[in-house]
């Protein structure tokens, strides 16, 4: 028999995990972090006890209470634990932490699959950032080192690492008694994907995140195409913005960027998010058009680098753009009275190799000539602009979703008043979603054609019977029979 199961994102944006079953095959589609449920019990005073964390996100519903699915070194901490997997798979749509973030909790024992693109993000989440990141593998916790001599001494993660099986996607492949087909699709990070998974009772269609207004609109209708043709039972479907009527593209933003920026003088100062390569592009075209070069982060050059290693072909490449180069720790960056060794410490391994390169800039590099520059610079690098000094024609353009709880509304509060600080408020606002509006979501289910839609990822999971007549509105943790 197969089933479906949804242990996430029901009546909430994120969070996304889908268990589909055939038999004895038990295959998990994302496993992802809901941000909804951590922010009601978590803040940056307030994190999880890292020594139970999986048993405390059981209580808080922020994890299903499943065996043979978490990484043992934690599990054991509260349980006896299975000595196999009872699990065949995680298939990931896209990298975004509330499709992906979970994997670390994951046994390494159990395979996972994704895009390159997708792979690519995930390692530098590992390699740069903060935070309990663990994709390609686990780094085990509570061992004491195995010696004679002393034995007191704890083991540290990055020494008892245990590596995970990572599976590229191929144009279809099966595990066990399921047929999966990845196609990828327009999103707002590199590498998403959706599918059609073949199970002995049906065939699914699962969107994942999904758009039609961004770079690669014609990948995801390649996509709908696709799945008609397997005539499917049930469209797992997002509907994170099914109530929006209106699609604003980011071809539209680009050529309202054009015109924002074109008689600009002094510095313009950006912010998009991190990851979206696609916003990348819409300001490095905005730069070429006003003959300025669009400045981004180390972590974003470490981005565009790690895409490139692994043959991601739809992304900006690190000579289109100049990467910053703050002063951190001790700001000794370049003066000649600290050794280059005592510089260098102040910065990350995975740092030291945009130090020197030859398309770096520092403060001083912006601040000498602002009008050859767009800088992006988000809240975490607000604090670099005492440095830069931006000159009173210069602007700021927000470019990330607006607010939509209160603590991004109280961050939002302190960003206004950074820009306050430097003459740069009011600001301008431009963005566009990551995610289908409520028509496209209508035509799409309109051409594929399913004989039930299960909503995911949205608020609003009853505004699908609007356009259609079987609509499957199933509780956390309940299955649904299929076939």
């Amino acid at each position: 028999m197969s089933s479906i199961t949804l242990h996430g994102a029901v009546e909430e944006i994120g969070g996304n995990k889908i268990l589909i079953e055939d038999g004895a095959t038990k295959l998990f589609f994302d496993f992802g972090l809901s941000f909804g449920k951590y922010g009601n019990y978590f803040s940056p005073y307030l994190q999880p006890r890292r020594y139970s964390i999986i048993s405390d996100y059981m209580n808080l519903g922020l994890l299903p209470n499943l065996t043979g699915l978490y990484r043992q070194d934690y599990e054991k901490r509260f349980r006896e634990t299975s000595p196999e997997p009872k699990y065949d798979g995680v298939i990931l749509s896209h990298p975004h932490l509330d499709h992906a973030g979970f994997l670390s909790y994951v046994r390494p024992d159990i395979p996972a699959y994704c895009s390159p693109g997708c792979k690519a993000i995930l390692q530098v989440f590992e390699e740069s950032s903060y935070g309990f990141h663990q994709y390609t593998g686990i780094k085990e916790s509570f061992k004491i080192r195995e010696s004679k001599r002393d034995a007191t001494k704890k083991v540290k993660d990055r020494t008892s690492f245990i590596p995970r099986e990572i599976n590229l996607f191929k144009p279809s492949f099966k595990i066990d008694d399921i047929t999966i087909h990845p196609f990828p699709v327009d999103h707002s990070v590199p590498g998403a994907n959706s599918f059609v998974i073949e199970t002995s009772g049906g065939t699914i269609v699962y969107t994942g995140d999904i758009r039609f207004h961004g770079r690669r609109a014609t990948f995801s209708q390649t996509f709908v195409d696709k799945a008609a043709s397997f005539d499917p039972d049930v469209l797992i479907s997002e509907g994170t913005n099914i109530h929006e009527p209106k699609t604003y593209g980011e071809m539209d933003l680009q050529q309202d960027l054009f015109s924002i920026v074109e008689n600009i003088r002094g510095l313009i100062i950006v912010n998009f998010p991190v990851r979206d390569t696609d916003r990348m592009q819409s300001f490095i075209e905005a730069a070429k058009h006003t003959d300025r070069s669009l400045v981004i982060n180390m972590r974003q050059a470490y981005t565009l680098k790690t895409l490139e290693e692994n043959n991601v072909s739809y992304v900006p490449r690190l000579d289109e753009v100049k990467i910053f180069v703050p002063r951190k720790g001790w700001g000794v960056l370049n003066d000649m009275n600290y050794p280059i060794e005592i510089q260098m410490q102040d910065y990350q391994s995975w740092e030291n190799q945009f130090i020197e390169h030859e398309n770096s800039v520092t403060a001083d590099d912006i601040n000498a000539n602002p009008d050859d520059y767009i800088f992006r610079c988000d809240f975490a690098e607000l604090k670099h602009l005492f440095d830069i000094k931006p000159p009173k024609e210069s602007i700021y353009i927000r470019s990330v979703t607006e607010p939509i709880d209160e603590e991004m509304e109280l961050d939002q509060k302190k960003v206004d008043n950074w820009l306050k600080n430097f003459g740069l408020y009011p600001y301008t606002q431009l963005h566009c979603s990551g995610h289908a509006s409520g028509y496209d979501l209508q035509e799409m289910s309109k051409q594929i054609n399913p004989k039930k839609i299960m909503p995911i990822h949205t608020e609003r999971p009853t505004e699908f019977s609007s356009f259609h007549a079987d609509v499957i509105l199933k509780a956390l943790g309940e299955k649904y029979p299929l076939g």
